[in-house]
This record gives structure tokens, sequence and C-alpha cells, in this order.
């Protein structure tokens, strides 16, 4: 067949081995090479074959979106020492939810997820629900992890619970919407009957526990919700709020297969909890358990 060639629609759907229907998806998706000529989808067959090439070569690498964690960042860095080059995994801090509609479009192979549903009292399996409804998919257990205010040392303004934060103007630094520490900390508002206009900072929204951390740290905010492990860290005092979930959710079919079989391996409890110390507020009891 030569490389020149312009392939129809039926004639691509044959040659990859799928339906039409699923060759209209790619278009709209803007993933094929493609063009439109009077009205007519035309695919250039050399194009075709580069892309094919290219996403295969993308199939080696796995993309983890989702919540910001610096456990699994770590134990990213840790596959990619031991797998490079055959596979590279990365990730990207998204904010929980916007990891689970990544996993759901086939952006991700692995959504990192800790969001509290305040109705049932549990953790993301709700809104994993949610998203991923009609299609199959493991959810397992990274860690449980202690979630708190982070306040500077020594804790000067006496802050020591929720309400503190609207009684006295403090300068709150909070984090992105679709993020699970923002949902705590909208339904720690809630829990408290305040409103989102008592907070001074309330509208400052940073993307990882380290961002609010240093802010904190630098004296550009008096208060914000984040790690104990982060706290600890970066010398900042701790108040504890509550321990939560972190589950890292991908797709039943390639969960057995290489590479997410390959660094699923890495959640051994035995292994993990050799970093206890290491990573304060951490609990690995149900680590690499499949919950769903």
């Amino acid at each position: 067949m030569d490389e020149k060639q312009l392939l129809t629609t039926k004639e691509i759907a044959a040659y990859l081995k799928i339906n039409e229907k699923k060759v209209y998806q790619l278009i709209q998706e803007g993933s094929i090479p493609c063009t439109r000529v009077v009205g007519k989808w035309l695919f250039p067959l050399g194009q075709v074959n580069r892309w094919i090439e290219e996403h295969t070569e993308l199939s080696k690498n796995i993309l983890v979106a989702g919540s910001d964690d610096p456990l699994l960042i770590s134990l990213i860095e840790e596959f990619n020492q031991l797998h490079f080059p055959q596979y590279l995994a990365f990730h990207a801090s998204v904010g929980s939810q916007n990891g689970l509609i990544s996993l759901n479009q086939g952006k991700a192979q692995i959504a990192g997820v800790h969001l509290f549903h305040p109705p049932s009292g549990e953790y993301n399996l709700p809104y994993i629900k949610k998203h991923l409804a009609g299609k199959k998919y493991h959810t397992v257990n990274l860690a449980y992890r202690c979630q708190g205010l982070l306040v500077a040392k020594g804790n000067p303004l006496k802050i020591n619970k929720i309400a503190d934060l609207a009684r006295n103007n403090f300068r709150f630094a909070n984090r992105t919407p679709g993020s699970g520490t923002r949902y705590l900390f909208d339904y720690l508002l809630e829990k408290e009957r305040l409103s989102p206009k008592m907070i001074n900072g309330y509208e400052i929204e940073l993307s990882t526990h380290l961002e609010t951390a240093t802010a904190i740290l630098n004296g550009n905010a008096d208060a914000g919700i984040g790690l104990e492990y982060t706290a600890h860290l970066l010398k900042l005092d701790f108040i504890p709020l509550l321990e939560e979930r972190f589950d890292l959710v991908t797709m039943k079919e390639g969960f057995v297969a290489h590479p997410l079989k390959d660094f699923f391996a890495f959640l051994e409890p035995e292994k993990l909890t050799l970093k206890t110390e290491i990573y304060n507020g951490y609990d690995f009891r149900d680590c690499g358990s499949i919950i769903s």
C-alpha cells in the first residue's frame, strides 16, 4: 500500500481493525491525522503509520494524573531509576477530580485521588463510580495520611481550629478547585457553618502541599490545609484534623500488563512501612490492597 495514499473512513477503519464509530471519535478528539476534502474525511497513510508508531512508543510510558502526593512522586522517581529506558513514569498534579477525568478520557493510565464524600462518609469510591460509570477499573490503596492545619513554627497566632480562620481574619492559603484538599476544606467550612467569604485568602489557589507550606514559611500566609509530612519537612507546626485515604485508580485491562504491573508491584506494605519514619503522618496498613 502506497504511503502517500489517502484512505477513506471505511478504509482506515479496516486498516486499524476498528469500527467507523471509533474512527469518528478519534477525529473528534483530534487524535488521528486526517483532512477534510469536499465534506469527506481522508487519512494520509504515511502520517497514520507514524502516528501508530508514536502511540506504540507512548504505551511504554505511564502518566499518573491527579492529586499531589510526596510519597507517590518519590515512588515514580524510584520506578524510573529502576526501569529506564524501557519504561518512564510521569506525574501531572491536576487535582483528584481532574485525575479521574484524565483517566476516563484515556489521557492518563493512573489517577491519584483523595476525595471525601460527606453524604456517605466514604473516601474516593462514590466519585470514582461517578466519573468511570460503565467502565471496569481497579482502586488500589497507596496509603492513609494525616491532613491538618499548617501554621508557623511555634504557632504564634494561636490558630488551633478551622473557626479561628474566620474569627481573626488570618491570611489563608487555599488549594485549587477539584483537588481533594479543597474538597476537604469546603466540607470543613460547611460543617462549621462558615462562608468562604469569611476566609481571608479563600481565593488564593495553590497547586501543591509544598506550595502551601512554603507560603506559610515565607510569611505570605498564616495558615493552610496540608499534610503532616509537609509540615515536618519545612519545620512548621501542625494541627491534625483527620486521617484520609489516598488511592490509585486504573483501568482493569492494563492492570496486569507491563508497565502498570511493574508500577503497582512497588506497593508492597513491607517495603513502604520502612518509609514510615521518613514520611511522617503516613500509614501503610492497606497499601497495595485492591479496594474495588
